[in-house]
């Protein structure tokens, strides 16, 4: 189904849709929420959308349209590899705001689910294109030759197991600071970038 241009009852059914779910989870946010807080019929709805699955795939698939338009821009910036690194890592901290627990549940819960599988694909896909950019950063000398980027990438893909960890979730104010301490620590360990050892 395409898209309609510039209406504004689908873009109010999207953004919504997208604000509920980030709160509350795919699974618990009905159709009569979304449209009591869009302000629109359910007949409107349908005539957008057949069902809360096909709905839930646009959101999805929004998502990551947007987030590879905004990770292009940086990286196709004229910039040092460290400041594109730092880019991303606010751009990670802007696109978690919001994320409860239950969306990440709803997502990664069940991997037979069409959720999982679509968002899946659509996260490999982008992995697949920052994959490329940072063997050519590791070509370029910007990456430390020594390190598989295999490696990076497997611990990338095992960072959500971190971040559905309801131990370690209780250990932070909310999920947006959980996720950003994984990316820091990813990309800058464990030491000091500010102290080098005697």
């Amino acid at each position: 189904m395409d898209a309609p241009v510039n209406n504004e009852k689908y873009e109010a059914i999207l953004k919504t849709s997208h604000e509920l779910f980030w709160k509350f989870g795919f699974r618990r946010v009905t159709i009569e929420e979304i449209c009591r807080e869009a302000k629109v019929s359910k007949m409107t709805f349908y005539r957008f959308f057949p069902n809360k699955p096909e709905l839930t795939e646009v959101i999805i698939k929004n998502l990551f349209d947007n987030i590879l338009k905004d990770y292009r821009k940086i990286i196709d910036q004229d910039t040092s590899f460290e400041e594109k690194v730092r880019q991303q890592l606010m751009m990670k901290f802007e696109g978690t705001a919001d994320i409860s627990p239950e969306l990440v549940k709803d997502i990664y819960g069940d991997p037979d689910a069409h959720i999982f599988k679509y968002w899946k694909s659509r996260a490999d896909e982008m992995m697949q294109i920052v994959f490329n950019d940072y063997a050519h950063a590791q070509k370029m000398g910007w990456i430390r030759k020594d390190m598989k980027l295999e490696f990076i990438f497997y611990f990338l893909n095992k960072t959500i197991e971190f971040a559905s960890d309801k131990e370690l979730q209780s250990k932070y104010s909310n999920m947006q600071a959980l996720i950003m301490e994984i990316a820091n620590f990813f990309f800058y360990g464990i030491l000091s970038r500010n102290k080098t050892n005697d």
